[in-house]
This record gives structure tokens, C-alpha cells and sequence, in this order.
């Protein structure tokens, strides 16, 4: 019997934030990757998904549970039905719950809610063979993740990243770390912020584990198009605090005003997108910065191949909330597109300074725009740091290999049932 007939009877539950969503393609290549690997999915996604869907996610998409708003008849319904169908699981669960809200009144709301949702979840998971509860983020999707395999008897695991470890958004971390069978970290950055807040309760059940990408699949064009015209420098990232797009946009102008041509080309949307096209205007960028808004995958492609730099002028927000390393990262650097980014949180472990990339101090564009203004003029660096980043991603960053290293977790939790 073969690696992918073995697993087809492993039903594994993903419970996700918001699927599909467009700016976590990590996710769903791991999902795709798993798959491949023989496990079989059920999405249970806490929010409707983005309109613009990959392609890769759109079957998976087919088949995702959402969760019905928290007083709706269906959520109604899963709360009479739930305990008929797990009377012993629901019954554990909610007195698991209502401890927990005694004891920890400040996560009182998100228990309830969760409880909710966790009780609509189980219903549609009915009769299937459900083996483990996969969260991603130890935010909520981690809180309905625990209740829900505490209401199916089955075991639990989740994926930290790093909104949820940097602010104070996620509630009862040191409890999911103590009841997960494994927890998963995306950067070094993130693993140590764990194990420095909550030292008693992680241990061996904590590991690293990248990202990954399709280092096939995101090659550097065999024989590229000759550039014409003046450079192309691409960002792509939500429109957010934490991505630091002003300082980049001051940075752009600083090299507008030292006379070099170029074009900046930001794509991607987000709460800030006013604001930014406004700065855009009042500093005269108009002619050389363009706002594409969100993107396929697919779409992006084409014009990262163009690209002679990607940057990101990544800061740490006021809230606290942080990028690890962003993934669009490993994409340029796999594909051959040198990279400047900033000293900020989990990118120096992929971007060292003048040996795969560039780095500059977070929140000062005139460093910025001198790294920027190496890259595009140092030739010798930019042949060094295309040729090592793209080494750099290919060792560590393979999305088959750190795929398989979670689906060995999953398998031997799996093995045996709760």
C-alpha cells in the first residue's frame, strides 16, 4: 500500500481564522502539501473567506465549513443538536468551558463564542473519521480548536505565527501550550518569545517549523527578458502599520530627490490604503509609485519576474504586532529578485545583511533608501545576494520538506486516538 493510500482514511481538522484568505498562502500550500501526503481535510474556517480566490484554493474552498454568526438559527441549532450527537463530549466541554470562565473571567466572551462555534463545527463533522484538531494562530482559532476536540474526544495541536504571540489578542496561551501535543512556530524569533513568556508550560512539545514554498515551482526565469527603462522595485503586503509603507514611501522620495529613476510598485490592500495614497500625492510620488491593490497569485508572478527588487520597510506597530518573516519573501528570493528588508522581528533569519539581502534600521528611510540604492547600483552585491538567497530558501525554505516534517507530527498523533 502506498504513502497516499495509507493516509486517505486520516481526517484531520484544520481550523482556520478566515479561509480562503489571500495573504495566507502559506497556509494554504501546507494544506495542499498535506493532502498530497494522503490526509484528509476538514476546513473549519471562523470567517467568510476573501472573494479573490486563488486558484489552488479553490476546491479546498468547496468543501470549508464556516462558522454562523454567534445568534443566528444555526448557531442555535448546533447548541440543541451538538449534545445529541457528542452527549458525553459536549457535556465535558461545557463544564471544561464554564471552569475556564470562572477562573479566567478575562477570556469569559471569547470561551463563549467559541463554545458556539465549536458546537456548529461538530455537527457538520458528524460521521466522519475525525482523528486530530489542527488550529492555526493561538488566537481564537486556537480556543475553538481546544473546545472542539475536548466535544469530539480527540487530540489537539496548533501553529503560533506572530499577531498572536505579539499582542494581546490571544487569551489562555500558557493552557493551549500545556494541552496541545505539539505546537508549531514559524520563525526562531517566535519559538524564544514563547519559551522566555511561558517557560513551564511549551518543553518538547514546542517546534520550529518554516514556511515553505515551492522552490520548483518559484524559479528564477531561465533566460530573462533585457530590462528596459528605469528599474522596478516591488512591495507587496497589506496595507498595514506593521509593514512600515510610509517609511518605505519617504524612502522613495529621498531617491526621487537624489535624482535616481525608477518605478515602486505597491501591491496589496488594507485599512491603510487611503492614507497612503494621500502621503503618495503630497509628496509628489504620483508618477513613479503604483497601487495595484490585491492580487492573484497567479497575477503576481509575472510582475515579480520583472522585478529588479523586492523590499518590505517592515516596524514594529503600536500595538505591538509585528510581521515574523513574510512569506512573499522567500518567493523573491527564490526566484531570483535580490531583496532589502528591515531589523525587525524573524527577517534577518533569511535576510543577511550583504550576504542574501539587505537590511536596514526600522523607521529610518534614509537607511533605507541607502540600502536600496546599493542594491540596485552594486552589482557584485546584487550577484552575491541573488545567488546565496536563493541557496538560502532552497536549504531551508522547501515547502515538501517542512511539510513532511509537520505531516510526521501528524501522523503519530493520529495513530492513536484521544
Amino acid at each position: 500500500m502506498g504513502r497516499h493510500e495509507r493516509g486517505r482514511d486520516k481526517r484531520l481538522v484544520y481550523v482556520l481564522g478566515k479561509f480562503p484568505s489571500l495573504s495566507e498562502t502559506f497556509i494554504l500550500r501546507e494544506m495542499r502539501e498535506l493532502e498530497e501526503r494522503g490526509l484528509k481535510l476538514c476546513i473549519c474556517s471562523l470567517e467568510p473567506g476573501d472573494e479573490i480566490v486563488h486558484a489552488d484554493a479553490r476546491e479546498l474552498a468547496t468543501r470549508t465549513v464556516h462558522r454562523p454568526r454567534p445568534l443566528s438559527f444555526r448557531s442555535l441549532l448546533g447548541l440543541l443538536a451538538a449534545p445529541l450527537l457528542y452527549p458525553f463530549g459536549y457535556l465535558e466541554c461545557w463544564l471544561y468551558m464554564a471552569r475556564l470562565c470562572v477562573l479566567r473571567p478575562r477570556a469569559a466572551g471569547e470561551l463563549i463564542r467559541s463554545h458556539i462555534a465549536a458546537a456548529s463545527f461538530a455537527c457538520s463533522l458528524r460521521g466522519r473519521d475525525v482523528r486530530h484538531v489542527h488550529a492555526h494562530f493561538a488566537s481564537m482559532p486556537s480556543t475553538v480548536g481546544l473546545l472542539l476536540a475536548h466535544m469530539l474526544d480527540r487530540s489537539f495541536s496548533l501553529s503560533a505565527h506572530a499577531r498572536d504571540l505579539f499582542t494581546d489578542e490571544t487569551v489562555l496561551l500558557d493552557l493551549k501550550l500545556r494541552e496541545a501535543e505539539f505546537v508549531t512556530v514559524c520563525t526562531e524569533y517566535g519559538l524564544e518569545h514563547i519559551r522566555r513568556h511561558y517557560p513551564m508550560a511549551a518543553g518538547e512539545r514546542l517546534k520550529l517549523l518554516y514556511h515553505g514554498i515551492d522552490v520548483v515551482e518559484n524559479m528564477p526565469l531561465p533566460q530573462p527578458e533585457p530590462r528596459t527603462g528605469p528599474p522596478q522595485i516591488i512591495s507587496v503586503g497589506r496595507l498595514v502599520e506593521k509593514k512600515g509603507y510610509p517609511i518605505l514611501l519617504r524612502a522613495a522620495a529621498i531617491l526621487q530627490q537624489r535624482g535616481i529613476e525608477f518605478g515602486l510598485h505597491i501591491v496589496g490592500s488594507g485599512p491603510d490604503e487611503e492614507d497612503l495614497r494621500s502621503l503618495v500625492r503630497g509628496m509628489g510620488l504620483s508618477e513613479i509609485v503604483h497601487m495595484h491593490g490585491p492580487m492573484l497569485h497567479e497575477e503576481l508572478m509575472p510582475m515579480l519576474q520583472r522585478a529588479s527588487m523586492f523590499v518590505m520597510a517592515c516596524v514594529v506597530a503600536r500595538d505591538g504586532d509585528r510581521d515574523g518573516l513574510p512569506n512573499v519573501f522567500l518567493e523573491a528570493l527564490a526566484m531570483g529578485i535580490p531583496a532589502v528588508g528591515t531589523k525587525v522581528s524573524a527577517i534577518p533569519e533569511l535576510i543577511v545583511h550583504e550576504k542574501t539581502g539587505l537590511l536596514a534600521a526600522q523607521g529610518d528611510p534614509d537607511d533605507l533608501a541607502d540600502q536600496m540604492e546599493r542594491m540596485l547600483y552594486d552589482e557584485e552585491l546584487r550577484a552575491t545576494v541573488i545567488e546565496q538567497g536563493r541557496l538560502a530558501v532552497v536549504t531551508k525554505f522547501d515547502v515538501k520538506q517542512n511539510v513532511g516534517a509537520m505531516a510526521k507530527l501528524l501522523d503519530k498523533v493520529m495513530a492513536h486516538r484521544r
